[in-house]
């Protein structure tokens, strides 16, 4: 005997099926959203008042037979950045750079150490602009957690993940930075250019040039990202034998910085004297911000509401109505 179904037997089992898949989706993305949140608590924000960070950043060696150059490049294309503040007596940042170092690999990175220098007995890196640089970025976001604005070590990964001292929030510092390190930087389109049109190495006068195009995020259709570019001068290689963290040889030095009026123009700049060896380079560093987020942002622990509440409408409308199985 040939069984038969009606189309209202399989539209019955349909009703059934689909609250299931609904709520199957709704725990996964809720599962999606708690991995994501239990990640970033790796880190802190490393800028309070809205959203920002390092779009990347261009470098060019400036050397004793350097005359000119020129650097272009698409923003995806740009250096990912990870600044350290640092100090030449700080044992804990020993274990950060060691860190650091493993967790980059052969990574293509830009490392810029800030040293401390207003009321620094010892360290003789730095000075009151790369001070400034530190503070007006990542100072307040350092107050928030530690009370204090620059605290040595500290570490920042694309301007955006900011991480103190040597203890880990997972199974080792290493971990910590390698899962921000990964993380990315946030994606833009646009390009920047960093032009030097002479440099001489003797009066180590260079003059130069630097444009970079408003960006615009393909995600979204908001337009009200705020670029702000920095030159940057970072000596490779720092040997100061006295520093009593026993490091010696101090990498990624951070002699200058100095904040650049609008998004292109041209202008001459002195280059900081390296402390040894010729191993000075030229970084122009771009920065973003843009207006906080509310509530419901991308960083919303749990689906955004709107999608929740989509889904839960979706699934009341699935569920058989009670009062009409009353009425059968």
């Amino acid at each position: 005997m040939t069984r038969k179904h009606s189309i209202s037997q399989y539209s019955g089992i349909g009703v059934r099926i689909a609250p299931l898949m609904l709520v199957a989706l709704l725990l996964a993305a809720s599962t999606q959203a708690a991995a994501t949140s239990e990640q970033s608590s790796m880190w802190h924000d490393a800028r309070t008042g809205g959203d920002g960070g390092v779009i990347g950043a261009l470098e060019m060696t400036l050397t004793n037979e350097t005359t000119e150059g020129e650097i272009t490049l698409e923003y995806s294309e740009m250096t990912p950045v990870i600044e350290v503040y640092t100090a030449t007596w700080c044992l804990n940042c020993v274990t950060t750079e060691h860190a650091i170092d493993e967790a980059v690999g052969d990574s293509d990175v830009i490392r810029i150490h800030y040293h401390r220098h207003r009321a620094e007995p010892e360290d003789p890196f730095g000075n009151n602009a790369t001070e400034h640089r530190w503070e007006s970025t990542y100072g307040d976001a350092s107050t928030a957690e530690t009370g204090m604005s620059r605290v040595a070590p500290s570490t920042v990964f694309d301007g955006e993940r900011m991480h103190l001292g040597t203890s880990p929030s997972s199974s080792s510092l290493v971990s910590d930075y390698s899962t921000s390190l990964n993380a990315g930087q946030t994606s833009f389109t646009g390009s920047a250019r960093l032009t030097v049109t002479s440099y001489d190495s003797e009066t180590r006068l260079m003059q130069f040039s630097w444009n970079a195009s408003q960006p615009s995020d393909p995600e979204s259709e908001d337009s009200t990202t705020i670029l702000t570019a920095w030159l940057l001068f970072v000596e490779d290689s720092a040997s100061f034998p006295d520093g009593s963290n026993g490091i010696g040889d101090y990498l990624h030095v951070l002699h200058d910085a100095i904040e650049l009026d609008g998004l292109e123009g041209t202008g001459l700049a002195q280059v900081p004297t390296a402390w040894d060896g010729d191993d000075v380079s030229v970084v122009l560093l771009i920065d973003w911000t843009s207006p906080s987020m509310d509530c419901c942002g991308s960083n919303w622990p749990l689906p955004g509401p709107g999608i929740v509440t989509t889904l839960t409408c979706f699934l009341a409308a699935l569920l058989p109505s009670r009062r009409k199985r009353l009425s059968t």
